[in-house]
């Protein structure tokens, strides 16, 4: 005989919210790099117009740099459907400090060199990854799911000897 009580669990009951969810992130998160990258090469096409060297250099690492930030989140968007919570926590983390690395470590690498535009890079850096970021959470504040937690159950409503 099982353990296991006839009645079904409560979560078996229910239907599972998390792929609207899933969906919504997929979203938010496409829709963020796409803002993204059409704000970065508008940029790129202003330093082009400009006319310096450094400044379409500046704005085209500034570019690469905002898809080094964006397109990790729209990857981890797509895969944690398939991760367990403690894994897309890790996988998210993990990214997010990855990104950071990179980014400094460019920045570091080209603060000095004269043929590079350092306020391209952050010019480019803020209208492409900021925006994107800002599209994304946006977009998932507004398509949030509701918590369904169950109350926890009164001792005093348990009948007598059970």
């Amino acid at each position: 005989m099982s353990p296991r009580p006839d009645r079904p669990s409560s979560s078996a009951a229910r239907p599972r919210r998390r792929a609207v969810g899933d969906r919504a992130m997929q979203r938010a998160t496409l829709i963020a790099l796409g803002v993204g990258i059409v704000l970065d090469v508008l940029v790129i096409v202003l330093a082009a117009m400009i006319g310096e060297p450094p400044a379409l250099s500046g704005a085209l690492i500034g570019a690469g740099l905002t898809l080094v930030i964006v397109l990790p989140t729209v990857a981890v968007a797509f895969a944690g459907k398939h991760l367990s919570p403690v894994s897309m926590a890790a996988t998210v983390l993990g990214s997010w400090a990855v990104k950071m690395l990179i980014v400094i470590l460019v920045l570091i690498a080209v603060r000095d060199l004269d043929a590079v535009s350092t306020r391209w890079i952050g010019l480019a850096l803020l209208v492409g990854a900021v925006s994107a970021v800002f599209v994304e959470a946006v977009l998932l504040a507004r398509s949030r799911q509701p918590l369904e937690v169950e109350p926890p159950e009164d001792p005093s409503e348990r009948p007598p000897g059970s």
